[in-house]
């Protein structure tokens, strides 16, 4: 066998462990599957009691604050989260998700400092 196919078997190999992984994780980064989850989604921030608008929440986390999401919820939520335990760890910040996944009853997912 050649260097080369060696590098290219690797890289085939990793790949095919990469969408394994993913496919056991609620992320779901790395899958190559359709998008088979939808959900509804709105996030509530509140800092030092005051709860911010629409368009403070999309500013603060960078992203559209209430929708639809194509992929997992868990997209939006490490999203948050991430900001929270960086940028946002001294604001005092509650936080809120209030999503559906595929039209199912809502469910609400909750950071609090």
């Amino acid at each position: 066998m050649t260097t080369r196919f060696k590098v290219g078997l690797l890289f085939l190999a990793i790949q095919v462990g990469l969408i394994v992984y993913a496919r056991f994780i609620p992320e779901r980064f790395f899958c190559w599957a359709p998008y088979d989850i939808h959900s509804k989604y709105e996030i509530q921030t509140t800092i030092n009691g005051k709860l911010l608008s629409s368009t403070e929440a999309e500013q603060r986390y960078n992203y559209k604050s209430k929708g639809w999401e194509q992929r997992s919820i868990y997209n939006i939520i490490s999203l948050v989260a991430q900001y929270e335990r960086t940028y946002g760890a001294n604001d005092n910040a509650q936080v809120e998700i209030i999503f559906a996944v595929n039209g199912n009853p809502e469910e609400k997912w909750t950071l609090k400092p």
